[in-house]
């Protein structure tokens, strides 16, 4: 079974840490006496090697559960300002277990000095002091590395879902059915082409946003959804239904731009509508800070060369790289449902 370390290099750490610490406190706690003879230094030296190495799993174990309890790269300083005092009172029992330890082998032919009693808990102390700030500069040194390769693989998603966005909007089937739509309706109805032109545009703007948000208001994004829905039903007419029925308090949520488009993209054009059988699509609030978007199912072969799942896909790879609960997807034979997690901060910090 895998042990947790505090940090990468602990192990390494500990062993080059251990080296010149018990030589020093050897020094200290024996005097000149220590440097008598090269055999009984070597006697002493593994007596007191072995009484630290059983000392530093206990001071481990602490460590680890305050991390536990402080697990963020952020919590940096609380862990270093609980460790410390613990540490420091823990070094009064450690030095007087020292002296105990050694009295039990009076062999190795030196005697424990008393009145060195403070010099050794101060040694104590500033080694503590040395290996806290050690193993919490790797340990944090790690995390920030951790969080520079997440936020570059966020970002990779997001150009990723944009140019997703893109490929559909640039789709040859998709732009052909907007254009024919427009011609159509300018030979029809002029005000309705221009009602179709102003929320073409709309969606076209919003799938070309050129900032750098990781996140956008609910509200934002259904203003969104009902543009693209409106250019959908002109095509297909009362063979697409949506209904939105999204709490007043979800609205203010947030979620990862383009969400609901990768969501109703892969509904849309991976099953089959008709009057006779429309598909029908709710987008509502599920529970607390949750949006459900649910459809009957009626799967169709695709033809147009579109990897419609590869943009769910990304999707869930946004949420997790988001550090928020995983999209959720529960599928049947007659219907489909997608659970999207709102986020409640309009910060994300990474």
């Amino acid at each position: 079974m895998a042990i947790n370390r505090y940090s990468k290099v602990e192990p390494i750490g500990f062993v080059w840490f251990m080296i010149p610490f018990v030589f020093g406190l050897n020094a200290i706690t024996f005097g000149a006496c220590n440097f008598s003879g090269l055999v009984p230094f070597l006697l002493r030296y593994a007596l007191t090697t072995s009484y630290i190495f059983g000392i530093y799993l206990v001071y481990r174990s602490v460590a680890m559960l305050i991390r536990k309890r402080f697990p963020y790269n952020s919590d940096l300083f609380r862990r270093i300002a609980a460790m410390l005092p613990i540490f420091f009172l823990m070094n009064i029992l450690m030095v007087s277990g020292l002296y105990a330890f050694h009295d039990l082998f009076p062999f190795h032919g030196c005697n424990s000095l008393f009145q060195h009693f403070w010099w050794v808990y101060l040694f104590s102390c500033i080694s503590s002091i040395t290996i806290v700030l050690i193993n919490e500069a790797v340990a944090n040194w790690k995390g920030w590395k951790k969080s520079v390769t997440e936020t570059e693989k966020l970002r990779n998603a997001y150009q990723k879902t944009k140019l997703i966005g893109l490929k559909g909007q640039v789709n040859p089937h998709f732009l052909f059915n907007c254009f024919n739509s427009l011609s159509s309706l300018i030979a029809e109805d002029e005000s309705e082409a221009e009602k179709f032109l102003n929320e073409m545009t709309r969606v076209h703007r919003y799938m070309l946003r050129g900032d750098d948000e990781f996140l956008v208001s609910v509200e934002e994004e259904l203003k969104f959804v009902q543009s693209y829905v409106y250019l959908i039903k002109a095509r297909f007419g009362p063979a697409i239904q949506v209904i939105l029925e999204v709490s007043p308090a979800d609205r203010q949520q947030h979620l990862p731009p383009l969400s609901l488009q990768v969501v109703l993209e892969n509904i849309i054009y991976s099953n089959a509508a008709s009057q006779e059988a429309p598909l029908c699509i709710y987008i509502g609030s599920r529970g607390q800070n949750k949006l459900l978007i649910r459809n009957n199912v009626n799967h169709k072969s695709r033809h147009d060369g579109m990897d419609y799942d590869e943009g769910l896909d990304n999707l869930i790879n946004k949420y997790r790289l988001l550090n928020e609960l995983m999209v959720e997807i529960i599928e049947s034979a007659e219907q489909r449902e997608i659970i999207l997690p709102l986020i409640i901060e309009k910060e994300v910090v990474i």
